[in-house]
This record gives C-alpha cells, sequence and structure tokens, in this order.
C-alpha cells in the first residue's frame, strides 16, 4: 500500500487523495493541476486551486495560464460537487479558490523549469551561486537533470536545482510598434495583461 509523503497530510487533509478525486474534473475541462494549497486565510480555511488550461499538442504554453473567469468558476462548480460528495476527504468548513496562477507564476518543480526556457524568471538560492549572488534573474537557459541555467547580464550561471529556495517568472512588457495615425485618432492603445483569474468560493 503507498503511503502519503507526509508533506501531503495537512490538519488532518490529505492532499494526495483530493489531488486524485479532482482528476476526472480538470481532465473533462481540459485543465491541469498547477498547485493545490490548503491554508487558513482570515481565520478560515481554504482550499485553493492553480489550474491552467491544455494547449493543443505541439502548441506552447501560456505562461499565465490560458484560462478564464469563466473557466474557473466551472471548474469551481464542478470540483465542489465532487468534493461534497466525498464527506470526509475535509473534515473542516472551508472555502474554495480556483484560480490562474497568473504572469508571475511560481515555478515548482524542474518540469517547470524545462517548460519555460527562453522565459524570463526570478529565482532565490539557499546558498550563493558560484559568483556570490543569490538572486538570479533573467531567461532560463536550460534546465538539464538536477540543474537550473540562468543567464544574468549576458552571462549563464548553473546552480544545483536543490539549490532552489524560490523561483517564479517575471513578466516583461515587449515593446510594441508605435500605433498607426488611424489607430492613435481612435484612441487604440497596446493591450494590458489580465490579471490573475480567480472565482468560486463555498462555505
Amino acid at each position: 500500500m503507498n503511503h502519503p509523503h507526509p508533506q501531503e497530510i495537512k490538519a488532518g487533509v490529505d492532499l494526495a487523495r483530493v489531488r486524485a478525486s479532482l482528476g476526472p474534473v480538470l481532465s473533462a475541462h481540459g485543465v491541469d493541476l498547477v498547485d493545490l494549497e490548503w491554508l487558513t486565510d482570515r481565520g478560515g480555511w481554504v482550499l485553493r486551486l492553480t489550474i491552467e488550461r491544455v494547449p493543443p499538442p505541439g502548441a506552447p504554453r501560456d505562461a499565465s495560464g490560458g484560462v478564464t473567469l469563466d473557466d474557473c468558476a466551472e471548474v469551481s462548480r464542478d470540483a465542489s460537487a465532487v468534493l461534497d460528495a466525498e464527506e470526509d476527504i475535509i473534515p473542516h468548513h472551508y472555502s474554495l479558490e480556483v484560480s490562474s496562477p497568473g504572469l508571475d507564476r511560481p515555478l515548482r518543480s524542474p518540469a517547470d523549469f524545462v517548460r519555460f526556457v527562453g522565459e524570463t524568471a526570478k529565482v532565490k538560492l539557499r546558498r550563493p551561486a558560484p559568483d556570490g549572488q543569490r538572486v538570479l534573474r533573467g531567461p532560463i537557459a536550460e534546465a538539464p537533470e538536477g540543474q537550473v541555467a540562468v543567464v544574468v547580464d549576458g552571462k549563464r550561471i548553473d546552480v544545483a536545482y536543490a539549490d532552489v529556495a524560490e523561483a517564479n517568472l517575471v513578466f516583461e512588457l515587449k515593446p510594441s510598434p508605435k500605433p498607426s495615425a488611424k489607430a492613435k485618432a481612435s484612441g487604440a492603445g497596446p493591450a494590458r495583461p489580465h490579471g490573475r483569474a480567480k472565482s468560486g468560493v463555498r462555505s
């Protein structure tokens, strides 16, 4: 029998079981689970799901998650129904939050670094890099097994993945071409990035 990792059980809630129960719901909606958190917020328990859209085969993943508020609301509705049906899975009153990872999404696994090679990231280290830096900011160059390489000010810096304390993508607004005279006249301007989507709360 497989036993869950100790970190997967928090305040009597088996997160591995929650994840398994929600798997069919997420698959039905065409989304992946980026993160699952069980935490207290403003004195109450919260189960927080972070989801992203599964892209078509061969298409790149959207760093911001590619999900809408409607997606979050629909997943929240169906996830609530599944968790309510298993009355003993969460023995507390709680709120359910479903959100997209946002443009500053966390990088929580080696697979995340591989997925976002070429994207700009901020990487905090447990101990200094070979050049003494504790925070690396720049494009992810490569993520071979057990390693992460980040280009900082044009210089590649390799560190062990085990030394990564925290990491997240960094959104950088790309320069936009100047609008045409017609666009200026109509008041059109560059699109602004959307914030994190969040929907679905139950007690």
